[in-house]
């Protein structure tokens, strides 16, 4: 597949980010937060159904957002723009996306901002668990030899193909050398298995299902860039932030004393994945686990939103600090 198909792709992305800059343009948004009164505010956040998540499920098991009086609501979505759109209509009051994702959005002027940090990458291809793998018969050794080969990515345009492009840049490759092809995470072991692609960029548990097949983790872009890279966090619309600050404020302790919990509590984790996903639990005690961290890398966030002009996806980015809610 080629260059009409990455056109098609990149149109839906416009569409669906257009459709959110309709709803702020015909005022829709703003959720009330859920009512105090004598009981918990409700917080009602839209979330994936991955292992990402585990931090904030782990806080409301271990009571930190009760003890903020929270109660959380979440809705499992599929996809980031979904829930920045559930944001911006007052759908969610907070929703779980990529920094990347929280980035277009702000340069498209759809008012959201980061609340706070969520995960991030491995250190290495060794523990990286969002990496790209092929299968046990590979000629791949170094980034210079996916030049010339289809490559799977879950969405053309996206997170995914602006920080693989990122890294092979910095690994002396030319971007436009790579062929990417749409695979969804879940796919790639059997488009490795059956010739369609040479390597595909997934995420677990679906990267130990290669490696059980005897495949290989070829290249890790993320970690590349550096260890611990960004990958996920916790937004809001700016009207919800601006018209409930003691409930984000409360949100937002809660949240980062569950990252802190999640990070030093692996084994916990493992047992909560299967609670919240169709992973097994057999697969949860062997999968690569996400990086859980409290802490905003600003950084690193001004990197990427660097990435996203720098490769096209939105004309201005904003900053670390324009993205993240102050």
């Amino acid at each position: 597949m080629g260059e009409p198909h990455r056109r098609g792709a990149r149109v839906r992305a416009v569409a669906a980010l257009a459709a959110v800059v309709a709803l702020v343009a015909a005022g829709c948004g703003g959720g009330d937060g859920g009512s105090a009164g004598d009981g918990p505010t409700t917080v009602r956040i839209g979330t994936l159904p991955i292992a990402n998540a585990a931090g904030m499920y782990l806080g409301m098991e271990q009571g930190f957002f009760a003890e903020e009086g929270l109660e959380i609501e979440p809705t499992v979505l599929q996809g980031g723009n979904e829930i920045v759109t559930g944001l911006v209509s007052g759908d969610y009051d907070v929703g779980f996306v990529g920094y990347i994702s929280a980035g277009v959005a702000a340069g498209r002027n759809v008012p959201v901002c980061v609340l706070t940090a969520s995960d991030a990458t491995g250190t290495s291809a060794e523990d990286d668990w969002q990496v790209m793998v092929a299968g046990p018969d590979n000629t791949i050794s170094s980034p210079q030899d996916l030049v010339g080969s289809p490559i799977g990515i879950n969405a053309l345009g996206g997170v995914a193909e602006v920080l693989i492009r990122a890294a092979l840049d910095r690994e002396g490759v030319d971007p436009a050398s790579v062929e990417f092809i749409e695979v969804p995470f879940p796919e790639v072991p059997a488009a490795i298995a059956g010739g369609r692609i040479a390597a595909g960029y997934t995420a677990e548990p679906f990267v130990t299902t290669v490696l059980d097949q005897g495949g290989e983790v070829v290249f890790a872009p993320q970690s590349a860039l550096a260890p611990e890279y960004p990958n996920g966090a916790y937004a809001a619309s700016r009207q919800f932030v601006q018209g409930e600050p003691e409930t984000v404020e409360r949100f937002t302790r809660a949240m980062e004393r569950s990252l802190d919990h999640a990070r030093e509590n692996p084994d916990a984790v493992r047992a909560a994945i299967p609670t919240f996903t169709q992973i097994p639990p057999e697969l949860a005690e062997r999968m690569r686990l996400p990086v859980f961290t409290s802490e905003l890398d600003r950084a690193a966030i001004d990197e990427q939103m660097t990435f996203m002009q720098q490769y096209g996806v939105v004309e201005e980015a904003p900053t670390a600090d324009e993205l993240i809610c102050g």
